[in-house]
């Protein structure tokens, strides 16, 4: 962090200079490291021809949740929230599709982040068939301040993970944009994974699967960044199933770099307007107050 006397505007060259420092030493940080990236990771290219990724898929029955939410006060000045999770399924090549919902109230008092991010583990978990395949929108990782809700989390995460390998259920987590430094940090870098690793790896290409318990690889989907995914330790033996499922959904999307199981889930989870419209009438009609929400549970 670096401060200067006076207001933003003069100090605008002081910041380009600043950013241009910056960015060199980052180059030239992330120059000498690339060696050091190839001779302790190995990195493979999937083999692709034909329609693959078709075959990739059919037959599997593919599960996909995410979430979405509006928070108490900074959208409506309400102390009420709202979280909406939506689970989608599809066996492809058969046409079998599936839908379902949950909406949870949630008090000021309560984290909304925390009742998503479990709501959508819970939603998850009821699928643990040992034949599905199954999707997270996001890191089984997250960052959190609050110790707490920290706590809360790994335990969730624990018992899904638990779960994925009593019933033989893959699991995995898609981050489409990681800050995580966990192989930087590794190799004494304090840069992001994905930026290390993005002159390294060229379209279809991964890496073998790092971390314990919860474990990770990068994939580059697309010619921008590479994507991580997380998964339980003991998907690592089928790690190049794992990555040609990922891949083939990917190659469903209509961006080529999202899973299409995901994509569907945002689309369906999204709170959209009317409902946004019908939530407030009824706060509205009903007068809905602080002094209501003290009564609430």
């Amino acid at each position: 962090m670096m401060s200067f006397d006076g207001n933003l505007m003069e100090n605008i060259d002081k910041f380009r200079e600043m950013l241009e420092r910056y960015n060199e030493e980052i180059e030239r940080k992330k120059r000498n490291a690339e060696h050091k990236v190839l001779n302790v990771l190995k990195i493979e290219r999937l083999e692709t021809s034909g329609k693959w990724f078709l075959r990739a898929l059919k037959g599997r029955r593919v599960v996909g949740v995410d979430g979405s939410q509006m928070s108490p006060l900074k959208e409506f000045g309400i102390p009420i929230g709202v979280v909406q999770v939506a689970k989608i399924w599809v066996v492809h090549g058969n046409g079998e599709f599936g839908k379902r919902f949950r909406t949870t109230f949630v008090g000021l008092d309560e984290n909304l982040d925390l009742v998503r991010f479990k709501s959508e583990l819970e939603m998850l978990m009821e699928d643990m068939d040992g034949k599905s395949w199954l999707f997270f929108d996001g890191s089984f990782t997250p960052y959190v301040a609050d110790q707490n809700v920290k706590e809360e989390i790994t335990e969730s995460v624990s018992e899904i993970m638990g779960r994925s390998e009593e019933t033989g259920t893959p699991l995995v987590g898609y981050v489409d944009r990681s800050f995580s430094k966990d192989l930087a940090k590794s190799l004494g870098l304090d840069v992001y994974d994905t930026y290390l690793l993005s002159d390294v790896m060229d379209v279809f290409s991964y890496t073998q699967p790092l971390g314990r318990g919860i474990c990770y690889s990068y994939l580059m989907v697309n010619p921008s960044m590479p994507v991580r995914i997380e998964f339980p330790e003991w998907m690592k033996d089928m790690h190049e199933e794992v990555v040609k499922v990922v891949f083939a959904e990917c190659i469903l999307g209509k961006t080529r770099g999202y899973p299409y199981i995901l994509e569907r889930a945002h689309h369906y989870s999204c709170i959209d307007a009317k409902a946004r419209a019908s939530f407030m009438k009824a706060i509205k009609s009903r007068g809905i107050s602080f002094k209501w929400m003290s009564k609430w549970g």
